[in-house]
């Protein structure tokens, strides 16, 4: 989405280099076919100074906003299962006490948990999005995507899966520290050309103190589920909330006590 920006900035350079092209081949025809460099500053001048010009430029800005405003919008269409899974974390993160740095090591360790199931319910969270921003305008937040009782089962769904996935709890938890201590040292600008962005030397902080914000926050809201929700829970789910996360848990607490 965003590739149409440098297009379009491309389209007005070309449009103004055309109009000075043709500017001064109207002047090399009233001076014999030739323009003098002073000829040349003056058109340059005198272009820099139209109001034709200011008018250009609105257009050509409005259009690179448009651009802009449109990739937003798209981006929050297309995040809304990332948004989902990390809403209880996104205050850690906005505060720092979480190193946003780590981000796309938090993701890519979801997205190992989930697998071909992302795409399924990133689309099921994206069609909950548009279809709350229809029905609710400008009134519209994101606390009711969270809200919404099919976004809720799904953020479940991840949870459960974690928990799974925590079944060997030391040896998960080594992985996982291994994931988000990942500092990626270089960026990939061409299929063989990259660009250091570290020495390499050092890594990402994650410690005991992160990895118990991290989940003793991501699962605090299936922490005190009423009967209600838990009754929901296990419908939608197909698993009692205690079935699904007693042993994570103990083994969450466990390791808070260990020396």
């Amino acid at each position: 989405m965003f590739a149409k920006g440098p297009l379009q900035i491309r389209h007005a350079v070309v449009t103004m280099l055309d109009a000075f092209v043709a500017t001064a081949q109207e002047a090399a025809a009233k001076h014999g076919g030739a323009v003098s460099a002073a000829e040349i500053d003056k058109i340059a001048e005198a272009m820099k100074h139209s109001g034709e010009m200011d008018n250009f430029y609105r257009a050509v800005f409005s259009q690179i906003v448009n651009t802009i405003v449109e990739a937003q919008n798209q981006n929050r269409r297309t995040n809304a299962f990332g948004r989902l899974v990390l809403h209880p974390l996104s205050d850690f993160f906005q505060s720092q006490q979480l190193d946003r740095g780590m981000l796309h090591n938090f993701f890519f360790f979801i997205h190992s948990l989930v697998g071909e199931e992302e795409k399924e319910w990133n689309d099921a969270c994206a069609a909950i999005v548009e279809e709350l921003r229809e029905k609710l305008g400008e009134a519209f937040t994101w606390d009711d995507y969270y809200a919404d009782p099919r976004a809720r089962t799904i953020f479940w769904r991840v949870l459960v899966r974690i928990a799974q996935a925590f079944k060997r709890f030391d040896a998960r938890r080594e992985w996982l520290f291994r994931i988000m201590q990942h500092k990626q040292t270089s960026i990939s600008l061409a299929p063989n050309k990259y660009v250091k962005v570290g020495d390499g030397h050092d890594v990402a902080q994650f410690t005991k103190a992160d990895f118990l914000t991290v989940f003793d926050n991501l699962f605090a809201p299936v922490r005190g589920l009423s009967f209600e929700q838990a009754l929901r829970f296990e419908q939608t789910v197909g698993v009692e909330p205690r079935g699904a996360f007693a042993k994570f848990f103990a083994d969450l607490d466990a390791y808070r006590a260990e020396g």
